[in-house]
């Protein structure tokens, strides 16, 4: 699969017609918008999230398993907190539905949040996302599951095409001393929208898969 470049206001983004562009807007409080939400394994409907989960068939060479609970992440500035959240494997918002699995291969480990959206909370799900990377691309420090997690530079990074919008994230993210690569690619298709979460990476195979579910 191609991937294609193309900065537009620190958000990578590709579009099946024109690049719809992941810009502003989307705020809130840790109350609204930005609260995390992910519910490992709920569905919205036969045939919808559910057919768009990964299985192990679906990547070879890695192991697709349901995670027992969701992630909880905390943030010291609450304009960091899409940001965390996305690159934390848990949705930003409040959809209305969520699927979560966890990909594990190739010397990698990557958490993939499905979820639905109501009305236009998945676009302002990935506004919030892209002002979050420009407000805080000098870095923050989150909390996960009790965990501290001090995120240096983060900085866009290439997303595939073949969705309505796509975003792709990297830093370098430091938790008990040892610092290890983190990256994150969020894919919009409607009202869906899939964030992959890993490290060191997010391998070819777990995100053309996934890519080809939510496209449907």
């Amino acid at each position: 699969m191609r991937r294609s470049g193309g900065f537009v206001l620190l958000a990578l983004c590709v579009s099946l017609s024109a690049c719809d562009v992941a810009s502003g807007g989307g705020g809130g409080s840790a109350d609204g918008l930005l609260k995390p939400t992910a519910q490992p394994g709920a569905t919205a409907r036969a045939g919808g999230l559910g057919s768009a989960a990964l299985v192990s068939r679906d990547t070879s060479g890695f192991t697709v398993s349901t995670p027992d609970g969701a992630r909880k992440v905390r943030v010291t500035q609450d304009a960091c907190a899409p940001l965390a959240y996305a690159l934390s494997g848990t949705a930003v918002g409040k959809p209305a539905t969520t699927v979560v699995r966890k990909a594990t291969g190739e010397g990698a480990e990557v958490t993939v949040v499905l979820a639905e959206y109501a009305s236009d909370q998945a676009q302002q799900a990935m506004d919030a996302i892209a002002t979050a990377l420009d407000a805080c691309a000098s870095g923050f420090t989150a909390t996960v599951d009790g965990d501290e997690h001090k995120v240096g530079k983060v900085a866009p990074e290439l997303a595939p095409e073949g969705v309505d919008q796509a975003m792709g994230v990297g830093a370098t993210v430091t938790r008990s001393g040892r610092a290890a690569p983190a990256k994150a690619v969020i894919l919009r298709s409607g009202n869906a929208i899939a964030y992959l979460s890993g490290t060191p990476s997010i391998p070819a195979p777990v995100l053309d898969a996934q890519l080809v579910k939510l496209r449907g």
